[in-house]
């Protein structure tokens, strides 16, 4: 079983470094956008703390990973998003449906990245980004909220995940896509996703979210990007198997156990 990391490393000699317990790197070209899988077309209004986190690739800042709006200052991704990257390579576009158009665009004034991320194994994935000013909320930007500590993640219960990128895993030739997508898939408590799927991948720090049949998944390019229930961000996309395979689904981190780290950073 290859892994699936969503966001695209821009340095190809950092692909197939990285891997979890038990599980291969799946190669990833430089340059490839992956999107939700088996998806709908959907408009930032209807998502509006979806944002398109920007690195700088070929002298353009282009997508390459999702992520959340905490507050007007700070944005939440995923720690392999921005692991090696820096303030002046990355930035940050709000207010858009549109991959690479439209919108705001934000620079980023300092990266956090959780300090127990393990880029081999991808626990602690997470990451904040302060911005060097704040957004200005209207129709299509506006903040989530947050998960907090406690609240359970159980089995069963459905979540909408949104994000940019190829309707298909790029070994099956997906097309890329330009607008924003949005799926529902439901959730996988930690211990059943462990015990199931990801035998000695699934830390006390994850969970994750699919179907057992597949056809239904996020995938690269998705990394960092929210996955929400109620209105409520439980999860950010992190990693897992081939995109939309059966019994292979997405791998999230674990947003409850996150509260104290992050309150640390935006307060």
């Amino acid at each position: 079983m290859a892994i699936r990391i969503y966001f695209i490393c821009f340095l190809t000699a950092l692909i197939g470094v990285h891997s979890a317990p038990n599980v291969s790197m799946r190669d990833v070209s430089n340059g490839n956008r992956l999107k939700i899988v088996g998806g709908d077309n959907a408009t930032i209004t209807d998502y509006p703390y979806q944002v398109s986190v920007l690195f700088v690739q070929r002298g353009d800042l282009l997508h390459g990973c999702g992520g959340s709006i905490i507050n007007e200052f700070y944005i939440l991704t995923a720690a392999h998003c921005t692991y090696g990257e820096t303030e002046e390579s990355t930035a940050v576009r709000v207010g858009s449906s549109i991959r690479n158009q439209g919108g705001t665009v934000y620079e980023v004034r300092k990266i956090h990245i959780h300090p127990r991320y393990n880029p081999e194994t991808f626990d602690y994935d997470i990451s904040v980004l302060e911005l060097t000013s704040p957004l200005s909320y209207e129709p299509g930007v506006a903040a989530i909220t947050l998960a907090t500590e406690g609240t359970e993640i159980t089995d069963g219960i459905e979540a909408v995940a949104t994000g940019w990128g190829y309707m298909k895993d790029p070994k099956q030739h997906g097309i890329l896509a330009d607008q924003l997508q949005v799926v529902t898939l439901p959730v996988i408590s930690t211990e059943t996703c462990q015990n199931q799927y990801y035998q000695g991948a699934v830390s006390d720090r994850m969970f994750c979210a699919g179907y057992d049949e597949g056809g239904k998944d996020t995938c690269m390019g998705d990394s960092g990007g929210p996955l929400v229930v109620a209105g409520i961000q439980i999860g950010v996309v992190s990693w897992g198997g081939i995109c939309a395979a059966p019994k292979q689904p997405g791998a999230y981190t674990k947003l409850p156990v996150f509260e104290e780290y992050i309150n640390s950073i935006i307060n």
